[in-house]
């Protein structure tokens, strides 16, 4: 009895020495290189804990009722690879502490061999659970067909496979066949299992399957298992449908019967095509996409000789109908929009009407709600539209279920419901719909950092600062020096107020899960008011701002780079000069900045300030070099702080020099870039 409960944790136990053992071979790796040399020293106890956990996962292994229930060649290749594993890293522990000799030599080869064979243990693992041939089975795959024409799919492979591929194979396999019974082929799912034929053609009331099926789901005999994903009813009246009509795994939909229940069920399994033709259309001129530029509208070919492009409207929030119709001579050309964070909302979504071959849609975190998606329904290339952060509920659905092509639905943050969803996707099981995150999955995951947010950046007198939670029952620590935040840091309760300027940094933290990254945002108090500013060399004329008053007139940007208050240089450095009117005593100074990297605009590479009494001589006071971004960044806005010893000066000079080109990581390596500057303050 304890043996049989102790081979029943086999299950949860196995995957501890998987994760370790390849927890240990990332350390050995990273170990080689100088930056994570010292991660070496903690290998021998993920070793140890490697084998602890292999022995254990084995024994429980060995012991686990097998109930008759799984294909014995793969029970005992299973079993012996998993023994071989076990070996090897227990070898593997031994040869870690050798510091030289042929022990030394034959560390890391032992190491490999214990990755291969886990690799050989996992593959036969999952053919138990799974089905043979479960690893590969990704590469097996054939290309997905669009039906058109429900009434051509031969209902048992297109209609009930796909049904008991996801709700039943997982017990009943070739390699773990639960009660006997396999049912990956249509000759083993009429055979049936130890009770005899699941399936009686033509006869769904004696019929096994469906009597298992429609059992409360707390009986035991109910199948799926209860905690398994369920039959809906759709899927239940089809497989019903098919046995009452005799079960003929060669039938056509067009060759039985459908009451009307059933079709509207089959119209679901329907779906419109996307290819699109661009014979009759012409290539999108090279001088019309710079002129669209020039306008805030970027226009991407999808190649040098094809017709279609993307449009994307770089996050403007000041768009109107009037800019939505720029791209109007070219509107079958464009088959992906991106207006996501823009001002978009249902009385512009008219506009895309004209967009006939679009199939691609980007609406997140716009104001678009259910009601301007009535105005897709045109659109019979719509593939995908993703609808995350806008106001739209299940009146969505509505409007979603008549776009022919669609395939895919991203609805995070939004209003729809659970019940909204399920009865959608029971209607178009076809469609993918993305609404929120499983929970399950994320052990232990890493949380997201707090939002800090503010009435405005600079202040006068005071501030109120909240840290906005992205998870509940969270702990939330902060600094306001600008020191790297702990548990022993500030605990967040409720919003603070600031009285200086504050370089803010903060944490979230909860038992169980992987504390946040630092988030961190500057506030600043307007201290000394600068009587003028002037530029050595003056901005771009595409983004002149106020020219040198841009950077004293205490106006932030917005993330919107075509917004008039930045002032901005392409692939050069920037240097102003702020007259105070008389010497003044002063500790810090910020530049605000922004990136967008999509668009070609980085921070800045280094700041550095000096300071002068007669605006000839200058001294170097304080310097910042900020790194650069290493992946894609869009809209984000930072304040630079630079804090030095109090001292006294008229006249500040600030250099703020450019990474002049973009990166190799970007889109565009080693075309020119941007910096953008809105604002210098002095306290």
């Amino acid at each position: 009895m304890v043996a049989e409960i102790l081979g029943r944790f086999h299950p949860l136990i196995v995957h501890m020495p998987v994760g370790m053992l390849i927890l240990a071979f990332l350390i050995e790796l990273a170990s080689k290189t100088s930056r994570y040399a010292q991660l070496r020293s903690a290998l021998p106890f993920v070793l140890q804990v490697t084998v602890l956990t292999s022995l254990f996962a084995f024994l429980t292994g060995w012991i686990m009722p097998k109930e008759g229930d799984f294909d014995e060649q793969l029970i005992s290749l299973h079993l012996w690879s998993a023994a071989s594993m076990t070996i090897t890293s227990i070898l593997l522990c031994y040869l870690v502490y050798q510091k030289q000799g042929i022990g030394r030599k034959l560390y890391f080869p032992t190491f490999v061999v214990a990755m291969i064979l886990l690799t050989v243990t996992g593959h036969f693992g999952g053919s138990l659970t799974h089905g043979e041939g479960h690893l590969t089975k990704p590469l097996t795959k054939k290309t997905k067909v669009i039906v058109t024409d429900v009434n051509q799919l031969a209902i048992y492979p297109d209609l009930i496979v796909p049904i008991l591929k996801k709700k039943c194979y997982s017990c009943h396999n070739e390699g773990k066949k639960k009660g006997e019974l396999i049912m990956t082929t249509i000759t083993d799912l009429m055979t049936g299992g130890t009770q005899g034929p699941i399936i009686v053609s033509g006869d769904v009331s004696n019929s096994t399957l469906i009597q298992r099926v429609h059992l409360p789901e707390d009986d035991e005999e109910h199948m799926p298992p209860k905690g398994k994903a369920q039959l809906t009813n759709n899927e239940v009246k089809l497989i019903e449908w098919w046995i009452s009509n005799g079960a003929d795994p060669a039938s056509k939909v067009a060759d039985i019967e459908q009451g009307q229940e059933i079709k509207e069920i089959l119209k679901g399994y329907e779906q419109g095509t996307s290819q699109l033709d661009g014979s009759k259309l012409d290539i999108i001129p090279a001088a019309e996409i710079a002129a669209l530029a020039e306008q805030h509208i970027t226009v991407v070919p999808e190649s040098k000789s094809s017709p279609f492009a993307f449009a994307g409207f770089q996050r403007d929030t000041m768009i109107a109908s009037s800019k939505l119709k720029k791209l109007k001579n070219y509107a079958e050309n464009i088959t992906e929009i991106d207006l996501s964070f823009t001002n978009m909302n249902d009385d512009m979504m008219s506009q895309l009407r004209r967009y006939k071959n679009l199939q691609k849609l980007k609406l997140q975190n716009t104001q678009v709600s259910s009601e301007g998606l009535r105005h897709l329904e045109e659109l019979q290339h719509l593939t995908l539209i993703n609808l995350y952060g806008t106001q739209v509920d299940d009146k969505a659905f509505s409007y979603l279920k008549k776009i022919p092509a669609l395939t895919s639905i991203y609805l995070w943050q939004s209003k729809v419901t659970d019940q909204g969803v399920e009865a959608f996707r029971e209607e178009k099981p076809l469609i993918q719909v993305s609404y929120k995150i499983d929970q399950s999955l994320f052990g232990d995951a890493r949380l997201k950092p707090p939002t800090i947010t503010a009435e405005k950046d600079v202040f006068e007198d005071s501030l109120e600062v909240t840290l906005s939670l992205n998870f509940k029952n969270v702990d939330v620590f902060y600094t306001l020096d600008g020191s790297i935040p702990d548990s022993t840091s500030m605990k967040y309760d409720s919003s603070f107020h600031i009285i200086n300027t504050a370089s803010i940094k903060a944490i979230t933290s909860k038992e169980g899960w992987r504390t946040s990254e630092v988030s961190e945002k500057v506030f600043v108090k307007a201290g000394h008011k600068a009587t003028s500013a002037t530029l050595a060399k003056l901005p771009n004329k595409k983004y002149p701002g106020q020219g040198a008053l841009s950077l004293i007139d205490l106006q932030k940007g917005t993330a919107s780079f075509s917004d008039e208050r930045w002032i901005g240089y392409e692939a050069e450095h920037m240097t102003a000069t702020l007259d105070l009117g008389s010497n003044k005593p002063i500790h810090n100074i910020v530049v605000g900045a922004l990136e967008d990297t999509g668009s070609y605009i980085f921070f800045p590479n280094s700041i550095e300030v000096k300071t002068s009494n007669d605006n000839r001589n200058f001294s170097p006071i304080a310097r910042l070099d900020i790194p650069t971004s290493t992946a894609p960044n869009s809209g984000e806005l930072r304040s630079f702080l630079l804090e030095f010893d109090e001292t006294a000066a008229r006249y500040i000079k600030v250099q703020i020099r450019s990474i002049l080109k973009n990166p190799e990581w970007h889109a565009a390596p080693g075309a020119k870039n941007w910096i953008f500057i809105d604002e210098i303050l002095v306290n």
